[in-house]
């Protein structure tokens, strides 16, 4: 490689009577630096009070900075495709970012930091790249993160920046940068073996896995629903008689393709943050996504639409929450985030998130806003009231779901797992 400042190893000896030979060993090493989203709420980004003062109207990062703790990755030769890291003696299909500090460096708040372990590229290869979140799955790896041709240093820096679109450009000059080109690493001025780019919402939105129709069938087959009659049907009953009645269970075949449809037909063409419903006819039950449920998808990207938002959200969170809902007769749900690239934790990033805030029962007139009232209400029972209870219903229908992630709903009383004061979270599995 041209300027190469490889190593020259001992002089081999390859044999009795045969000519000795030079071996040129790079021994490059990469380490990548990704710097996550800063919250711009509460005044806490000055870049963004710069552009829109103290209007809370188009704030994205909220609550919960971003952090990607525990979000696989691989490291590949982009050219072959091989996975270089994790190194294959390790037998592992992908490697878990971990390591987090902080940072107030950037001049944009504060920021949580991952560092890669340094990664050894071999000889010949000559570009890497980087697939994160779902797209590090062998079975996918189709979007390719800063391809980039490796610098003969022995070993070169490369700082990613997650950021909102709109306030790359006061990023860059604020930090002495220029700006990248789209998903390309450029060199830092000034400093040698160091570069960087930039991670916005649209980088996202390409990186990220969007659910098609194939997806759908296969992560949620139809299936039979079953429910017992509502509460006050077996209360004029009397329970002797509808335990001796098994032929009043109701149940629905449900086609989740079709049952599915209208959420993933919903704002398309739209970055609109107005609340909106979706009507699931054959369950009987509405979908409202609240205002500014897409918030983070969409202020942190300069076209990012509400339906593509929604159809890298995973079936089965959709299906998971609409199964334990008609199970309990519960005919309106209220929604505040689904996918999301920059807020909070891996688990909305990839799609397996969904958060609720609000149950509706109308034959019960049973209406409950999910939010605690004080911190003395985390780990502790759910309320006792007719809708706390109800909520502690489908708490026991979630956990007992098979494809939902295990441990993994947050509630503001059982299971509260700081941010969740203001509704219940549902991780699903992701294969």
């Amino acid at each position: 490689m041209t300027g190469s400042t490889a190593t020259l190893a001992d002089v081999m000896v390859s044999g009795q009577n045969m000519p000795t030979q030079q071996v040129t060993s790079l021994n490059r090493m990469v380490t990548f630096i990704i710097y996550c989203a800063p919250r711009d709420d509460q005044n806490l980004n000055p870049m963004y009070t710069a552009v829109y003062g103290h209007d809370v109207a188009h704030t994205a990062v909220t609550d919960s900075a971003s952090y990607l703790t525990r979000m696989p990755y691989v490291v590949v030769d982009a050219d072959t495709k091989k996975v270089i890291w994790p190194m294959p003696s390790s037998h592992k299909e992908y490697d878990a970012i971990q390591l987090v500090s902080s940072t107030s460096a950037l001049h944009d708040g504060q920021r949580k930091v991952h560092t890669l372990p340094p990664i050894h590229i071999p000889d010949n290869v000559i570009r890497i790249a980087l697939h994160v979140a779902n797209d590090a799955y062998h079975y996918r790896r189709d979007f390719q993160l800063f391809p980039w041709t490796v610098s003969d240093a022995p070993h070169s820096k490369v700082h990613i920046y997650e950021l909102r679109s709109d306030l790359k450009r006061r990023f860059i000059d604020a930090n002495n940068l220029q700006t990248p080109p789209d998903n390309a690493l450029v060199a830092k001025p000034n400093v040698t073996g160091e570069y960087y780019g930039c991670l916005d919402g649209d980088l996202w939105l390409r990186i990220s896995h969007e659910f098609t129709n194939g997806d759908i069938t296969r992560l949620c087959p139809p299936e039979t629903l079953s429910r017992n009659p509502p509460a006050s049907t077996q209360a004029q009953a009397g329970a002797a008689q509808q335990t001796a009645a098994p032929g009043n269970v109701e149940q629905v075949q449900v086609d989740w393709l079709t049952t599915l449809a209208p959420i993933y037909a919903a704002g398309e063409g739209s970055r609109s943050m107005a609340p909106f419903t979706v009507e699931i006819g054959n369950l009987g039950i509405t979908l409202t996504f609240i205002a500014r449920a897409l918030a983070n998808a969409v202020y942190t990207s300069d076209s990012i639409t509400v339906q593509q938002a929604l159809r890298r959200t995973s079936p089965r969170t959709f299906a998971a929450i609409l199964k334990a809902a008609w199970r309990l007769h519960i005919d309106k749900l209220s929604l505040s985030s689904s996918w999301r690239p920059m807020l909070g934790s891996r688990l909305h990033k990839m799609g397996v998130g969904l958060d609720v805030t609000e149950i509706d029962d109308s034959a019960e007139h049973i209406d409950f806003t999910i939010h605690n009232r004080s911190h003395a209400d985390r780990n502790r029972p759910f309320p006792t009231s007719t809708g706390g209870q109800k909520l502690a219903r489908i708490y026991q229908e979630l956990i007992g779901d098979a494809e939902v992630m295990d441990g993994a709903v947050y509630t503001p009383w059982v299971n509260w797992v700081e941010p969740h004061d203001t509704h219940m979270h549902i991780t699903v599995k992701d294969e």
